[in-house]
């Protein structure tokens, strides 16, 4: 065992290999870090950006650096996206796209920033302060009477001889290479906060990601739902939670932003050689904060979806179990049944129940042809998508229709590009998506029913990813909000 952590080389091994396969170490190995890490840092740190505005962007840092790995702005979002290092979302209130670094991807800028700045706390002033500070601590967790009452006096005698040389009129001259060491340990703390107060939303993230994958079984079902109760109640306990509450309130409480924003306006006019981007960061404190803040929010309503996805398939999984237990009981009831009637000349099988009482129907049958069925065909001729129009009913059609509309105002969209505009949502695509825009884009002007095929990625019920071919054809005409809600 290893002395120092309590943990065996092989317990130790096992997570480094989870720190290894995080997104925040994959950027910090990449090939290209240097050109992510620059154009993340000029583009993203500040928090919500739109993707056109950051595609623009993206290109003219671009041009200006030769194209050093060949990719358009546009492909590095989708690469950045795919990577997870990028939200890229449908913002609900605007209906376009923005996108903002996740907290892997903060992370590792947090780390380059300060490897590229050579950031310390260890300095004089930051010894004496910890000196002070580690005494307080020990004062409270001793519980010493006498050692409290000591430590309170010699407080209040030095505030007491402060105001008395201020009553006199002198005011002494402030170190100022303390209050520079002092100030930037302020910073770099608030510069982690930034990325640390959503931690709470990367937890409920976690307990939350696998409810996606497939489920084998009830067992399978039941094992999943317990950790999740788990994981939550663990991220309802953390620290993380309780600072985002903390700090949601203190964003929210107009008289503590105030006094805040002043106290930073008296530090960054009075210490002018402070770190240009540590006093950045002590200016817009408060908006980065909040970013995080609505970050969390938007994992929360994520979570909310998945949860309520999870339940439905639990409830149809454990419809499911009673039948196969029914079937079961069925087929030993027939085993029962045929072992009573051997002598029975009449070769019938014996219901359990008349068809109009039951859905079971016979217990069993009889296949008359033993031979290998003959193997399927592909299915010939035009595709009737009329058949499907009940599928209507089962995604949003009215969001689907003003969303497509938004995106049909700058220009015609291809069935395979709104099927891509949809799957940004935050939901995903299913395959009654990708149908009813289907039927829609037959409808269109000029709808050319023979177009090239493209291939799009939709996702089915059990979680997996699938593809089927559409055609390319066009959106030129806005969709009728009346009847996609027909």
């Amino acid at each position: 065992m290893d002395d120092n952590s309590g943990l065996s080389a092989a317990e130790l091994l096992e997570l480094n290999r989870d720190l290894q396969g995080s997104r925040a170490i994959r950027l910090l190995a990449t090939h290209n870090l240097a050109l992510y890490a620059t154009l993340m840092e000029r583009h993203l740190a500040d928090g919500v950006v739109n993707e056109t505005e950051l595609v623009v962007r993206l290109e003219r840092d671009l041009e200006s650096l030769d194209h050093p790995d060949g990719q358009s702005g546009l492909a590095l979002i989708k690469s950045w996206a795919s990577q997870g290092w990028l939200h890229r979302i449908v913002d609900e209130r605007s209906g376009q796209n923005i996108c903002y670094l996740t907290q892997d991807a903060r992370r590792a800028l947090d780390f380059l920033r300060g490897m590229r700045r050579n950031d310390t706390i260890a300095t004089g002033g930051s010894l004496h302060g910890i000196a002070a500070r580690l005494k307080q601590v020990a004062i409270k967790v001793g519980g010493d009477p006498a050692r409290i009452r000591k430590s309170i006096e010699e407080q209040i005698a030095a505030l007491q001889d402060e105001l008395t040389a201020l009553d006199a009129g002198y005011r002494p001259e402030p170190d100022v290479t303390d209050c520079y060491d002092e100030a930037r340990a302020i910073a770099l703390q608030m510069e982690r906060i930034v990325t640390d107060i959503g931690q709470y939303g990367t937890m409920i993230e976690q307990a939350t990601a696998a409810l996606d994958e497939p489920i084998e079984d009830n067992a399978d079902y039941r094992e999943r739902q317990r950790q999740l109760y788990d994981d939550f109640q663990a991220a309802w306990e953390s620290a993380g939670r309780d600072s985002h509450r903390a700090f949601l309130r203190m964003v929210n409480d107009p008289d503590q932003r105030a006094e805040f924003e002043a106290d930073v306006a008296a530090v960054a006019s009075a210490l002018p050689d402070l770190d240009p981007a540590l006093r950045k960061v002590m200016t817009n404190f408060f908006e980065l904060v909040g970013q995080q803040i609505d970050e969390v929010e938007r994992i929360q309503q994520r979570c909310a979806q998945r949860i309520k996805r999870f339940t439905a398939f639990g409830t149809l999984e454990q419809s499911r179990g009673i039948a196969r237990q029914l079937n079961d009981a069925i087929a030993a009831a027939r085993a029962l049944l045929r072992t009573s009637l051997t002598d029975s000349r009449l070769d019938i099988e014996v219901p359990l129940a008349r068809h109009t009482i039951t859905s079971v129907g016979a217990l069993s049958f009889k296949i008359g042809d033993l031979s290998a069925p003959k193997p399927a065909k592909p299915a010939t001729g035009e595709v009737d998508l009329t058949s499907f129009a009940a599928l209507t009913t089962q995604v949003d059609a009215p969001a689907m229709a003003e969303r497509l509309n938004e995106a049909i105002a700058a220009g015609p969209v291809s069935l395979p590009d709104a099927v891509d505009l949809i799957g940004r949502g935050g939901t995903g695509v299913y395959l009654g998506h990708v149908i009813v825009l289907w039927s829609w884009a037959t409808r269109q002007p000029g709808a050319d029913p023979h177009a090239e095929s493209i291939p799009v990625r939709f996702r089915s019920l059990d979680g997996r990813d699938l593809a089927i071919e559409v055609p390319r054809l066009m959106f030129t005409e806005p969709i009728s909000l009346a009847g996609a809600a027909a």
